[in-house]
């Protein structure tokens, strides 16, 4: 019913909508003959009055086409460039406007003596427009509306009801009530309509489906002491295998693991230790050298070179202690923790870095209170504080905040201005010894791998998002408290 109405309504906009612009288009023919008048009636007159500038005659005269319907606007300017305006005081807007010259002949001569600007205002043409489009769509909406109607009423009485008694009977018909068939209330006829087949398929599928039930009912009565012995010896198997697969995949996953932290140790040790390690060597063989003088400068960079190097050391196997005390710590108990003093705290650490770089770190929005660990949360925010300084290009710009989310956690951010990464980047994020811009910034690849464990024990999520124009933002949620 909906359709054929939403049919009918658009059908009758169509319609009614192609009158109105033939009626409009007709009107419009029609203002072109107040030109037409204008041009045969007073134009030959008006030279007359300019050439003899005879003025009374020059005002009738304007007076006269002022009058005319649809006429709102009069200019006349004479060769002398004396003018003359008319205007009706209801003329808003120009719907056609046009401009006549006034040449006054005598004999073969033609004197040009002056202009005459009409303009033709649209509220009297819109008006009988709206006038005529009423009475268009009322008439066509009724008469398309009434056909619709009766299409309806005729379609509810023939078929309407017969269908919805077939459906009120396919939806009462159960297992138990196979034997009732289906019948219409409705003349018969010896050729079969649509509806016919319908009811004629709906009972042949009943008996069918009434021979398949009793044939059923013999074979489960036959099966019925067979399944329950297989159910329960299966179930009996599916646990035991069941429990065995969960043991061994825990133990699985936990091997696969542990072996890949042991390969993480290793690493590290092996590659990030080795650089400081052979400055160290480098620079004390050259402080300790007998046959070398060296400047007082010299052996201040040489002295700072050990400095750097035995904190980027102290670093990495913070780092490490780190990593490993995470994975060890599995009964941690969470508590109501400001997110706002654990940023705050992270940008304090990060402060010597930040002005190094120079970096301006803005916070932004709320703040609320989350389920969490003080300490945890703090080298969260030091780790992503620490890459987008370092990343996020020249005077990174970061911002820092937290979103609320729908399922009772907070999304905490941090944004930067850098180049961002790319499909293969991300999808390297938060894995062990995954490092970027080798050239620009100093790390060990350990970072966001300490970060995704700490946010999982912490029951949350990381990730990443490409920031808008540019820059990343990368995140992690926690419990709203």
């Amino acid at each position: 019913m909906v359709a054929v109405l939403l049919y009918t309504l658009i059908v009758a906009s169509l319609v009614t909508a192609v009158q109105i612009y033939r009626a409009y288009q007709s009107a419009l023919g029609n203002l072109e003959q107040r030109f037409t008048e204008i041009e045969n009636s007073y134009l030959p007159s008006l030279a007359a009055g300019l050439w003899s500038v005879d003025m009374p005659r020059i005002d009738t005269l304007l007076d006269g086409i002022a009058k005319i319907p649809d006429v709102g606007r009069l200019r006349l300017r004479g060769e002398l460039n004396d003018a003359w305006e008319r205007q009706h005081p209801e003329h808003l807007q120009i719907l056609l406007e046009r401009d006549f010259k006034i040449v006054y002949r005598e004999g073969d001569d033609a004197y040009e003596i002056g202009v005459l600007h009409v303009e033709l205002m649209a509220k009297d043409i819109h008006a009988r427009m709206w006038e005529t489009a009423q009475s268009i769509a009322i008439t066509t909406s009724v008469s398309l509306l009434m056909s619709a109607l009766f299409v309806l009423f005729v379609f509810r009485r023939w078929i309407g009801r017969h269908l919805e008694k077939t459906a009120s009977y396919v939806q009462q018909l159960e297992l138990n009530n196979l034997e009732q068939e289906l019948f219409l209330d409705r003349p018969k006829s010896d050729e079969r309509d649509e509806l016919d087949l319908v009811v004629y398929a709906i009972n042949s599928m009943r008996s069918r489906i009434y021979d398949d039930m009793r044939k059923r009912d013999i074979l489960d009565t036959e099966l019925a002491l067979y399944r329950e012995q297989l159910e329960q010896l299966v179930a009996e198997r599916t646990a035991d295998l069941q429990l065995k697969t969960k043991l061994l995949e825990r133990k699985s996953e936990e091997l696969v693991l542990q072996n890949r932290e042991l390969d993480a140790y290793a690493h590290t040790v092996a590659h990030d230790l080795k650089q400081p390690v052979t400055n160290l060597m480098g620079a004390s063989n050259l402080l300790n050298a007998d046959n070398l003088e060296l400047s007082a400068e010299k052996n201040r960079m040489l002295l700072m070179s050990i400095q750097q190097s035995s904190i980027k050391m102290h670093t990495i196997i913070d780092s490490l202690l780190l990593l490993a005390r995470v994975r060890k710590d599995e009964n941690l108990i969470l508590e109501k923790i400001s997110l706002e003093h654990t940023a705050r705290e992270a940008c304090q650490r990060m402060s010597a870095l930040a002005i190094e770089k120079g970096a301006q770190i803005r916070f932004s929005g709320h703040w609320p209170r989350v389920m969490a660990n003080e300490q945890w949360t703090e080298e969260v925010w030091v780790n992503y504080l620490s890459n987008a300084i370092k990343y996020g290009g020249v005077r990174p710009q970061i911002e820092i905040g937290v979103t609320d989310l729908a399922n009772g956690f907070v999304k905490c951010w941090v944004k930067d201005s850098g180049a961002g990464l790319s499909i293969e980047q991300q999808e390297q994020l938060f894995k062990t010894f995954v490092q970027f811009g080798h050239s620009s910034a100093d790390g060990h690849g350990l970072g966001l791998s300490i970060v995704q464990r700490i946010v999982y024990k912490l029951g949350g999520e990381v990730g990443y998002d490409t920031a808008t124009p540019s820059g990343s933002v990368f995140w992690f949620t926690l419990r709203s408290a």
